[in-house]
């Protein structure tokens, strides 16, 4: 598992796991639960197949504490300002519509952040045994098919993707939404 550096004191750590519709039902009617029992900085769930990678995502995180440290958050829950800056918008309502998780979730997708690899682990083992499933490293979305659909879901011009230096359109998106979001830390 590749873990991430989010500050000079914490770590992101990106997992996610398929879940039937039952099961996701249980998660959304246990969120509360699962939040009052983790001490993590921000843990959060998300709609995985909504999102471009985990490096990506441990961006956002890092985007949220930046923005959370400075005051400039648009959000009064750390963990939906993650929601926030891993949409790449600026509206909450927006934010939870286009990455929390819902019922037409194949994948979920959870963020970690804490200030050690053992306290990330930890909250890990405490997730899994109360969802009752494996969480996995996030698998990044690469194929075409999920970087035309995020690229329709993030209101990605074509020829935005076209101008910039990358190797692969996977990498062009990637790339315009991790600038996308830290031009939302100047923006406010």
């Amino acid at each position: 598992m590749g873990y991430f550096t989010a500050t000079s004191d914490l770590l992101v750590g990106v997992y996610e796991t398929r879940m039937k519709r039952q099961d996701l039902e249980k998660l959304l009617g246990r969120l509360n639960e699962a939040y009052g029992s983790l001490k993590s900085p921000i843990c959060q769930f998300f709609n995985a197949d909504r999102v471009i990678s985990a490096l990506y995502v441990a961006t956002a995180a890092t985007a949220a504490i930046v923005a959370w440290r400075s005051k400039t958050n648009v959000a009064k829950r750390l963990e939906v300002e993650f929601l926030v800056k891993l949409s790449a918008q600026d509206q909450i309502s927006r934010a939870i519509e286009l990455v929390g998780v819902s019922y037409e979730a194949n994948r979920v997708g959870v963020c970690i952040v804490s200030k050690s690899v053992e306290e990330i682990e930890t909250v890990k083992s405490k997730l899994e045994v109360l969802l009752g499933c494996k969480l996995i490293p996030f698998v990044d979305n690469q194929s075409d098919y999920m970087v035309s659909v995020l690229s329709k879901v993030y209101d990605v011009p074509e020829q935005a993707l076209k101008s910039i230096q990358a190797d692969n359109s996977f990498k062009a998106l990637e790339l315009f939404l991790m600038e996308k979001v830290a031009i939302s830390l100047i923006s406010r």
